[in-house]
């Protein structure tokens, strides 16, 4: 069962990049500049899946 949870959701670090790709989406999004979203959620994105990668 853990296993699935894992799969499903999965860990906690990953849930914390997600986290702040969507911060940067909603911060955009109230500064009223969501079209930089097009340029800053890949960039987000990548800095997400580095830092990842480095765990």
């Amino acid at each position: 069962m853990k296993a699935f949870a894992k799969t499903l959701f999965g860990d906690a670090w990953n849930i914390i990049g997600v986290a702040a790709i969507v911060a940067v989406a909603e911060g955009l999004t109230a500064l009223h500049h969501a079209e930089w979203a097009v340029f800053a959620l890949p960039a987000a994105g990548l800095g997400v899946i580095a830092w990842l990668a480095r765990r």
